[in-house]
Formats: structure tokens, sequence, C-alpha cells
């Protein structure tokens, strides 16, 4: 008995073909996002906010007892003052961050301290815009780290973006492998 083979037919065709378009301009739309993320970081272009005075006042007047070895003041004279204090925030795609705190999440990652330090790669992109950049393995590294960075940030269109990297790696797809 010989098997039959069956064509797909010409909608089927056209609709498989449009689905995988659909997934390599995702693919290619996560590898900018990610890409716009990672300049940012390497620029980390930084601004101060509006100065904000703080104060600070005199301790008030304990109504406990303190017992114990040692002097303790309880009688509210510390000096009070203030400041104007400003705080510089880190300008990335989905808004401005605290510098330091950013730079702390940073810290935390490996791949991230290195952007944040002026290390790793140009671009996270090949030069000819198609694919990832040699070694393309370590550029995707970096794209799933500022993408969770992103994230983590509240950027939502990141998690899309890494959920499509996520599934490109998966799959394999040609969309992920850096083209000459």
């Amino acid at each position: 008995m010989t098997a039959s083979r069956r064509r797909a037919s010409p909608a089927a065709r056209q609709e498989v073909t449009e689905a995988l378009g659909s997934i390599r301009q995702q693919q290619r739309d996560a590898r900018a996002y990610a890409e716009v993320w990672y300049q940012a970081l390497r620029a980390w272009e930084t601004s101060e906010t509006d100065k904000v005075k703080v104060y600070w006042g005199p301790s008030k007047a304990s109504t406990m007892r303190v017992v114990g070895i040692g002097s303790y003041s309880t009688s509210g004279t510390s000096q009070g003052g203030s400041a104007w204090v400003g705080v510089e925030m880190v300008h990335l795609p989905n808004g401005q961050h605290r510098s330091n705190l950013v730079g702390v999440m940073c810290s935390a990652d490996p791949l991230l301290a290195e952007i944040h330090r002026g290390a790793g790669i140009a671009s996270l992109l090949h030069h000819t815009g198609r694919g990832w950049a040699y070694p393309s393995d370590r550029a995707q590294a970096y794209a799933r780290s500022v993408l969770g960075l992103a994230q983590a940030l509240g950027d939502e269109r990141a998690r899309v973006h890494a959920q499509a990297l996520a599934f490109a790696q998966v799959a394999r797809t040609i969309s992920v492998e850096s083209q000459d």
C-alpha cells in the first residue's frame, strides 16, 4: 500500500506563511527593543530632579525612661537642619528611574554590570541589521539581561519581547542566527 500525499490548500499555505512572517517580525522587533535598552544603559544619560528641601529637626523629648550604663540624652536638645537635595535620574526607554536603584540592579547581574562599567559589545545587532552580532550567544545573553531589567523596572513591552526571544531560542528559528 502506498501512502498518498495530500497537498495543502493555497489558503493553508498562505496562513502558515503569514504566521511564520509574523513570528519573524516579532523576533526582529524584540531584537530591536533589546538594542534600544542596551544602548540606553551604555549611554547612562542622567539628570537631576528638581531640588527638594529635606528637613531634619531636633529630636523630641522622650517620655521613656532609659536605664543602663552611659549617658543618654532625652532632653531634645540636638540641633536640626535642612538641605536642598536633588535625585539623580537615569533616562531609559520607559522613562526616568533613580540612577542609584538601577545601578544596584545592574550590579546584581554580571552582564548588566559589564554594560554599566562601559564594557561589553558595541551592539547586539549584526552590522547588516539582520540577526544578532557575533558571537550571537553572547548578544542574546545581553538581550535577555537587559529585557529582564526592563521588566523589573515596569516595562510591559519588554515582557512581550522577552517572550518572543525565549520562543525563538527554543524553536531555533532562522531569525535567531546571524546571516552574513
